[in-house]
């Protein structure tokens, strides 16, 4: 075990040249090395589907494919699948703790908590013997977001806590990728609602595919170009034309988007989720993505039952 100060040899602010610095003295059982530098957060709920488990696996795979570490909390649930499927890849993954290092929470982590020492490190901002202590975990999540160089956030309740940590991320300039599910699914209402709120921010991306997290750990700005305050500008100037001259000039979309835009607007009085996918030939689980930039662009309207038509139909 190694225990540190935050001006140690070993503390990850001087390791990993962290922007921002944890600023606090570490315990810190296992090795922190420079190849940390480059890793990812993986957050979600502690109760996931079995959707949101096999997206945290894919997600943890695909990073270490990479070289990149995984790093997360430890907690039930999308935090615990991320690490077990870190190690299985026979990748590194960090955990931080919200409680004492000493205090491995909950439980039956216990023996994973040993495993990541071995491959990774366990790490906790707070005394020995801290026990499991509601308002740590938001402190705990601040460290995870710092630590990263990118996070993906894979499926969360309107509530989640994983919520906090994808925010600070982006208040920090890392890269947040979500994760999309269905619409209608309360398991994913916090994802869509992160969208909808931080949609102008460049740092955040729908993942549509995992490929985007081996990019130059999406550091490209045409991954993040739909979310731009240019692009928006822009949609609102077409928009605000459109209505004054009563032009109905068809919005400008390629590839995926133009497939599923002219399919809805093919069927003016709505169209369900399922036919989609069917006409469409985009799986069910790109097509949520495609559905949600759409409706975000403004051009198409969701209704109640996952029904979709053109925006100029819902009036």
């Amino acid at each position: 075990m190694a225990k540190t100060g935050n001006t140690a040899e070993n503390h990850p602010d001087k390791i990993l040249k962290l922007a921002p610095e944890i600023g606090l003295p570490l315990d810190i059982e296992g090795s922190v090395l420079p190849c940390d530098a480059e890793a990812v957060a993986i957050v979600g709920s502690r109760k996931p589907s079995l959707y949101g488990i096999k997206l945290a696996e894919k997600a943890a795979e695909t990073a270490v494919s990479c070289g990149k570490t995984v790093i997360s909390g430890l907690a039930r649930g999308i935090d615990t699948e991320s690490h077990r499927a870190a190690l299985r890849a026979g990748g590194r993954t960090i955990a931080v703790l919200g409680t004492g290092i000493n205090v491995i929470y909950p439980e039956e982590n216990i023996g994973l908590a040993e495993e990541i020492k071995h491959s990774g490190a366990v790490i906790s901002q707070f005394p020995p013997d801290t026990p499991p202590i509601g308002r740590n975990f938001p402190i705990r999540n601040e460290t995870v977001a710092k630590m990263c160089t990118s996070l993906v956030l894979v499926q969360a309740a309107a509530k989640s806590g994983s919520l906090i940590t994808a925010r600070l991320a982006l208040e920090y300039g890392k890269k947040v990728f979500v994760c999309p599910g269905e619409i209608d699914d309360p398991l994913f209402e916090g994802n869509y609602e992160f969208l909808k709120k931080y949609r102008k921010n460049r740092n955040l991306k729908i993942l549509f595919d995992f490929g985007m997290l081996t990019e130059n750990n999406g550091e490209r700005d045409q991954n993040f170009e739909f979310f731009s305050e240019n692009q928006n500008a822009k949609h609102s100037e077409i928009t605000n034309k459109s209505v004054i001259s009563g032009n109905k000039k068809e919005p400008q979309l390629d590839g995926t988007k133009k497939i599923v835009y002219n399919i809805i607007k093919s069927n003016p009085s709505g169209i369900d989720f399922d036919t989609l996918t069917v006409l469409s030939g985009i799986g069910a689980a790109e097509l949520p993505a495609v559905l949600l930039s759409l409706v975000l662009e403004g051009i198409v309207s969701e209704l109640n039952g996952k029904i979709y038509k053109p925006s100029e139909a819902k009036l």
